[in-house]
């Protein structure tokens, strides 16, 4: 599958999930803090992220989980996804054969990567 899909079935998934207002709010939030205080919230949310990508790639329904996020965890779904989007562009510039083309597997391919995996100790 090339890049271009990839990117394009991922931001369609977070679109569906947060819904396209909620996106565009959490970026301009992002913009406005520090590079350094959206690394922190990265940090702080990394392993609440971990689990609920992986109940939402799981999920049928999602309506419940999303409700009950709080905008910090919102803002850090939404960090994780662009941070580890530009990591897989790098890795993967032409795609990848073989993938599963799922979109909710897309998408969890992306915001789980081996770094958010480690345990990230300062």
């Amino acid at each position: 599958m090339k890049s271009d899909d990839i990117f394009r079935t991922s931001v369609e998934v977070m679109k569906r999930l947060l819904g396209t207002s909620e996106v565009a709010a959490a970026i301009s939030r992002a913009r406005k803090r520090d590079s350094e205080t959206n690394i922190d919230i990265l940090d702080t949310y990394r392993i609440q992220i971990n689990d609920l990508v992986r109940e939402i790639a799981e999920a049928e329904a999602t309506d419940n989980v999303v409700r009950e996020m709080t905008v910090e965890l919102k803002d850090a779904l939404v960090l994780r996804y662009l941070r580890n989007r530009d990591i897989f562009k790098q890795t993967f510039p032409d795609g990848i054969d073989g993938i599963d083309p799922d979109p909710a597997a897309i998408w969890e391919s992306i915001m789980i990567s081996p770094l958010d995996e480690a345990d990230q100790s300062r």
